[in-house]
């Protein structure tokens, strides 16, 4: 599954559009995100606005700042409860699953996904993406750098088992 988002990501041309309730991007799959910007492509993550693991969003979280400097945008969804897991890229390739962007999915889970290769059906997904992008909040530089000193400290406090999550 790593080698599978990696390339997904790194072969990316035009968009890469992602929904992911665990978002712990490991160092080289951030460096991966991070460069997709600098080639033309737009990268569009949409995360939890609400997360049933305070951990988890506090790790996640202390990660925003280097994506969003990158030109990633990063929604947080208001509607509810979020958990797909859906990635499509340049609106012909698209994986729909159970694997998270995050270690344990990648190292220790058993995860399962499906890729399609068709433009039609990675067309309905980004529809949905679209929409349920009505119902999130963007997360915006300025505004991530000055949250409170709370989170700060909870982020702090996460990263020495962000590996492990």
């Amino acid at each position: 599954m790593y080698t599978m988002f990696l390339l997904a990501i790194t072969s990316a041309r035009r968009s890469i559009y992602g929904t992911n309730p665990y978002f712990l991007p490991d160092a080289r799959m951030t460096r991966a995100l991070i460069a997709a910007p600098s080639r033309g492509v737009r990268v569009v993550v949409l995360l939890p606005g609400a997360i049933d693991n305070n951990i988890v969003r506090q790790a996640s979280r202390s990660k925003f700042g280097e994506l969003l400097k990158a030109g990633i945008e990063i929604y947080e969804y208001q509607a509810g409860l979020l958990h797909a897991k859906v990635m499509t890229v340049d609106g012909i390739w698209a994986t729909i699953g159970s694997t998270n962007l995050d270690s344990r999915s990648f190292a220790l889970n058993e995860e399962l996904n499906a890729v399609v290769y068709h433009g039609s059906v990675v067309a309905q997904l980004e529809d949905v993406f679209a929409e349920d992008l009505k119902y999130s909040r963007k997360i915006k530089l300025d505004q991530w750098r000055r949250r409170g000193f709370f989170s700060q400290l909870l982020e702090i406090l996460s990263l020495p088992v962000r590996e492990q999550l």
